[in-house]
């Protein structure tokens, strides 16, 4: 049973990957209808991968849409592997979008966000404002704050006066989450 479930994966990876149309069309189908967690990784990849419009959009619908239990905790792995840098703000959408958050994952998305500047802040603001009062991981939550007050101290004088005030934002979030 496991063998032929890991050749329907299989073969479903490959028809999305596939320089054939009408392949790649019915592969994204059939992930819409039957999709796994093990296909998220590579509906990243094809979307970060395709140059067709059409493609993207359909990969960005199933990704907003993921309901499956387990979705966002595997979406958020894959969106802060270092081959989606350039997704990352976009796939941090579709995560808020399909119910995703960010508990345990704050001082990653610390980090990315002193990184990587306003549109991932952006998304990881709306991402935090959605944690709920009391996280489960409170070191995760303390090397966050951290972060972000050294982001905030690096920024501070020069002209980034718009990502200052977003770290700020950040911040005031995890703070109203942080155990006195």
């Amino acid at each position: 049973m496991a063998t032929k479930k890991a050749l329907a994966l299989a073969e479903l990876h490959e028809g999305l990957h596939s320089p054939v149309e009408e392949r790649r069309d019915a592969a994204l189908k059939r992930v819409a209808a039957e999709g796994e967690l093990a296909t998220i990784g590579e509906l990243v990849r094809l979307r970060g991968e395709t140059d067709e419009p059409k493609v993207r959009e359909e990969v960005a619908n199933l990704l907003r849409g993921l309901k499956l239990e387990g979705a966002g905790t595997e979406l958020i792995a894959v969106a802060l592997r270092p081959e989606h840098a350039d997704q990352l703000a976009d796939l941090l959408g579709f995560l808020w979008e399909c119910g995703g958050n960010a508990d345990g994952q704050c001082r990653n998305l610390a980090i990315r966000s002193v990184e990587m500047g306003m549109p991932v802040m952006v998304e990881v603001l709306t991402l935090f404002e959605e944690l709920p009062e009391w996280l489960d991981d409170e070191a995760d939550l303390l090397d966050a704050m951290l972060i972000l007050k050294q982001g905030l101290s690096a920024r501070q004088g020069g002209n980034a006066t718009t990502e200052v005030e977003m770290l700020k934002l950040m911040l005031a979030e995890l703070m109203k989450r942080e155990r006195n």
